[in-house]
């Protein structure tokens, strides 16, 4: 795979950064943002229409401080999302893109798609400064949707590129082509300056053990959620004095309800940021490994990245298992200190020293000098496996832009869908019970289209990072093109079970459409992409106790 400029690989590890350090802040920091925000407002009260007096307007308030704290959360997800997008779509561009002109299109829609999560950042102090309406409306037309719509002409730019490239192999055997010969080889041949170079086969398991254990968390958390709670609860239930219960059964529903919701979303936390950052630490060890030129920088950086990254989600992990166990502040106390703040510490310090000598290569580049590593050069994955990735990356993310534009729309037609089938729902034909029946699906169907969003996205982002990862380090050309049409196949259906289920919640009710997507979508092809990042990690694992237990001892 041939390297694009350094500045697009400088902007995606900034991104990286940023988007880490804002998640940091944003959870140390949440009392004085919101305390912050609020003075803010209240200064400000012409401008959010306030009445003036704190007790009346409080709740206008906490709606706007809201908002502002979702605008944080979202240049945090964003930033990590977006800094992968823009490193493995530069890459892809660098050795698709052929004319020159094509390459370099794309390149400057990516580096304009890296303002995307800024937008965020601008989104939130808007909204303090001109209103949340307003300041809403300005982030959007200045940022968001100028940048958003970078980032979705040049991933679509990109995967025509790799279609026509895949086209014209297949026309190639009957010796008719729609495009001049240029095989995706030709970026295999890429000589060492070019092309990126492969990390630590120890730092790339780290990566897909982590991506691995990640979904299979998420697998099992959706699979067995009533178990889980039934299990937190029973545990709650055992250490009253410690949850408050009182022995009222009604009080003691409520808490313990709040119990399994704070569990659970530990749980989720860690699906989450596991593939996040198992994605963060392969981009990581790719950009060390090419840009790094010092062996003691570039060993630390990688220690930094592997225990850092590693070890960071398991914090979500810890935290939900001791809730029950120790109290939902106790255990989230326990797991920030001895696991979160360390390897979150060690991350960032990764991530912010790796600019460095990015800043390096880029000055180094302008002036015409090279840097060269040590490692082998990168091999892409198959092309098949690159072009469904990226049409499921530009769906995922026309996906999250229709989503929001016409959520209206949407909602209005769920709704005429569900009230159309009262049987279905339990409706009884009046208002003030229905309503509220209806608003749930309504919330749900909103709830899944997101997740088709963050799903694909997620998803076409690790069949890329799979892709490669077999491509380089299973030397068996069969057993790697079986888990490459894994990845293809079912990274790419998988998403579509959380679009299925949404367009089914009016239709065929809450339970029946989850169902159905369980059993064609999410159980079949999810298990055929997390078999195959499995079965990947175990061969990592195994090719790498061999070559440990064949090196010579020392005398």
């Amino acid at each position: 795979m041939r390297r694009p400029p350094a500045l697009l690989v400088f902007l995606s590890v900034l991104l990286l950064a940023l988007g880490a350090t804002g998640g940091a802040l944003m959870s140390v920091l949440q009392p004085q943002i919101r305390q912050y925000a609020s003075e803010r407002i209240f200064a400000a009260r012409e401008v959010h229409t306030l009445s003036g007096s704190r007790d009346y307007d409080a709740d206008v308030v906490s709606e706007i401080v809201f908002t502002i704290e979702a605008g944080l959360s979202f240049f945090h997800t964003h930033g990590e999302g977006m800094g992968l997008v823009l490193l493995f779509a530069a890459a892809l561009v660098a050795s698709l893109a052929r004319p020159r002109m094509l390459r370099g299109g794309l390149q400057w829609l990516l580096g304009l798609s890296a303002l995307f999560p800024i937008g965020y950042l601008a989104y939130s102090a808007f909204v303090i400064v001109y209103g949340r309406d307003r300041g809403i409306t300005l982030a959007e037309r200045l940022l968001l949707i100028p940048s958003g719509s970078s980032a979705i002409l040049a991933l679509a730019g990109l995967a025509c590129a790799a279609g026509l490239l895949l086209v014209n192999r297949r026309l190639r055997r009957t010796g008719e082509t729609l495009l001049p010969s240029t095989p995706l080889s030709d970026a295999d041949n890429a000589d060492d300056r070019d092309g990126w170079k492969r990390p630590p086969r120890a730092v790339v398991l780290a990566a897909v053990l982590l991506i691995a254990l990640a979904e299979l968390g998420g697998a099992a958390m959706g699979r067995f959620k009533p178990e889980i709670d039934s299990f937190t609860s029973a545990r709650a239930r055992k250490r009253p004095d410690l949850h408050g219960l009182v022995g009222s059964p009604d009080v003691d529903a409520e808490i313990l309800e709040e119990i399994r919701v704070k569990a659970d979303a530990g749980l989720r936390l860690f699906h989450l940021h596991g593939e996040g950052v198992g994605l963060m630490l392969l981009a990581g060890a790719l950009v060390v490994a090419t840009y790094v030129s010092a062996p003691r920088l570039r060993w630390i950086l990688y220690a930094a990245l592997t225990v850092g990254g590693f070890v960071f989600p398991f914090g979500y992990l810890v935290s939900s298992g001791l809730i029950p166990f120790r109290g939902v502040d106790a255990a989230r106390t326990t797991a920030a200190f001895f696991v979160l703040v360390p390897s979150g510490i060690l991350l960032l310090l990764a991530l912010w020293t790796l600019l460095l000598p990015l800043g390096r290569a880029l000055l180094a580049r302008r002036r015409g000098a090279t840097e060269e590593t040590s490692e082998g050069v990168v091999r892409p994955p198959l092309l098949a496996l690159v072009v469904a990735a990226l049409v499921l990356l530009v769906l995922a993310e026309v996906g999250g832009g229709v989503m929001t534009a016409f959520k209206v729309d949407l909602d209005r037609a769920r709704r005429a869908q569900a009230e159309a089938r009262p049987l279905v729902h339990g409706l009884v034909g009046v208002r003030q019970i229905d309503g509220p029946v209806i608003d749930a699906l309504l919330s749900r169907a909103d709830f899944a289209l997101r997740l088709f969003h963050l799903h694909g996205e997620g998803m076409a982002l690790v069949m890329l990072a799979g892709g490669i990862i077999v491509g380089n380090f299973v030397s068996s050309r069969v057993l790697a093109g079986l888990l490459q049409a894994m990845l293809a196949v079912g990274g790419f259906l998988y998403p579509f079970g959380y679009l299925a289920w949404s367009l089914m919640i009016p239709v065929l009710g809450l339970q029946p459409s989850r169902d159905l997507a369980e059993a064609f979508l999410w159980i079949p092809f999810g298990g055929a992409a997390l078999v195959a990042m499995s079965v990947t990690a175990l061969l990592l694992a195994g090719e790498l106790l061999l070559t440990a237990g064949a090196a010579p001892s020392g005398p």
